[in-house]
């Protein structure tokens, strides 16, 4: 009996060993799935948060690519603003182009009508008879004006007459010529065209 108290102690240890080896085991399978339980929630939060973050990356890629198309059209439309400008540029300078040309046509058609006043002021005096053998020598080569003209007839207008010249080779006034020939447009002359001298 006193080997049988004598081993038991010494048995108990290793019953004691396993008994705590099994408490430990259950202990740590415990701790374990605890652990993985509450780990589930965080992977999930970490999956989620991963996709949410996909996501925003993706709205974000999507943004830039929406902000690349609105600065390649403001740069397009900057180029036309410019194309624009330089278009109103030379339209303006076409308009200031073609009003100094209007003025100068304008000084010049005031200038021809004063010369037209002061001429019509004078009488239109008859051209001396040097001046106006001269005249039909020199214009002997036409046909309408081979023949000395004579106050009292009809005269065909020829290249470069007017009703001053025309005067001036009859020795009659202007303002005759313009009261024998009331319907012709003394600024419209056509060559062909008849008119009367008066007589003087």
């Amino acid at each position: 009996m006193e080997d049988d108290a004598n081993q038991s102690p010494s048995n108990m240890i290793p019953v004691a060993l396993a008994v705590l080896g099994i408490v430990l085991g259950a202990a740590g399978l415990y701790f374990g799935l605890t652990a993985n339980q509450r780990l589930n929630p965080i992977d999930e939060s970490v999956s989620a948060g991963a996709t949410s973050s996909a996501k925003i990356e993706k709205v974000i890629s999507g943004f830039q690519t929406q902000v690349a198309e609105i600065a390649a059209q403001m740069s397009e439309q900057s180029k036309a603003v410019n194309r624009l400008r330089v278009y109103s540029s030379q339209g303006e300078q076409a308009v200031k182009k073609l009003a100094g040309e209007l003025n100068t046509n304008r000084e010049q058609i005031v200038k021809t009508a004063e010369m037209l006043n002061e001429f019509a002021a004078a009488g239109f005096r008859t051209a001396p008879a040097t001046q106006l053998a001269s005249t039909a020598s020199n214009d002997a080569g036409s046909a309408a004006n081979s023949v000395v003209p004579r106050a009292g007839s009809s005269y065909v207008i020829a290249s470069g007459d007017n009703f001053g010249k025309i005067a001036g080779k009859f020795g009659v006034a202007v303002q005759a010529i313009l009261d024998a020939n009331p319907d012709a447009d003394p600024r419209r002359l056509a060559i062909g065209q008849t008119i009367q001298i008066p007589a003087k």
